[in-house]
């Protein structure tokens, strides 16, 4: 077994896959065989064989990236969930404070690492939705209005920078949808950074976060929220791989 990676504070580590193009039945049965019942219980819930397929190889991309941070095989790995059903590292493993979080779309899936609080989100760009009536419904008005101050060819992108960087910060403060996405709004112009502005109802500042967005192709959307307990600086390294 190779030597595992370090992961030092600061350092966030995305790994990218693409689930379309494996479709060996010798890998994913390899990719099956890693999976817990519970997973596998899931796995079997969803209606539609490209979604059964995509969380297959979800499942299996969690399990053999964090093999290569700790000499535990991808079928080893135990998970908990807190109380709003974000699955975390079994303390039991005794990795102190590496956490992982895991995000999937059509055409990509992405899982990030770091020693801090941790979100990331995945979007497909390409998928028919109204956006307008979305950003109407769950963005802040702060950012509807900047939304819409934009031309309409911008609009679209601005709308998944937005709505990718919504998702990051709630997946990272582990509880999801239990936050209201009105409550903290994203200021990104002018200039390139990202400022974060919260309603201390939230149970939160924004002292400390972090963001980064990237378009990993010409389809997809990503970003990244991340706090460090010691406020490093971060350092984003993006990886494509085949799990396993």
């Amino acid at each position: 077994m190779a030597k595992p990676l370090a992961l030092a504070p600061g350092e966030v580590h995305v790994w990218l896959t693409s689930p379309e193009p494996l479709q060996d039945p010798a890998q994913l049965a390899g990719y099956a065989a890693w999976m817990n019942p519970e997973e596998a219980a899931r796995q079997a819930r969803f209606l539609f064989e490209r979604h059964r397929h995509q969380f297959l190889v979800a499942r299996a991309l969690v399990r053999s990236t964090l093999s290569r941070y700790a000499a535990i095989d991808p079928a080893d790995w135990r998970f908990v969930n807190n109380q709003w059903g974000r699955p975390d590292i079994d303390p039991a493993h005794g990795l102190g404070d590496l956490r992982f979080n895991l995000s999937h779309t059509d055409g990509l899936i992405a899982v990030a690492l770091a020693r801090g609080e941790l979100g990331v989100d995945v979007e497909d760009t390409w998928r028919r939705s109204h956006t307008d009536q979305i950003a109407e419904h769950f963005f802040a008005p702060a950012e509807v209005a900047a939304l819409r101050a934009l031309a309409p060819e911008q609009q679209h992108g601005r709308f998944f920078t937005l709505w990718t960087l919504k998702e990051a910060y709630i997946k990272a403060r582990g509880m999801g949808l239990a936050i209201s996405l009105h409550r903290f709004a994203y200021g990104l112009d002018p200039g390139p950074g990202v400022r974060l502005s919260v309603d201390p109802e939230i149970g939160d500042t924004a002292t400390g976060w972090q963001f980064h967005v990237a378009a990993p192709n010409e389809r997809h959307r990503l970003a990244l929220a991340v706090r460090f307990p010691g406020d490093e600086p971060a350092a984003f390294t993006v990886r494509t791989v085949v799990p396993g």
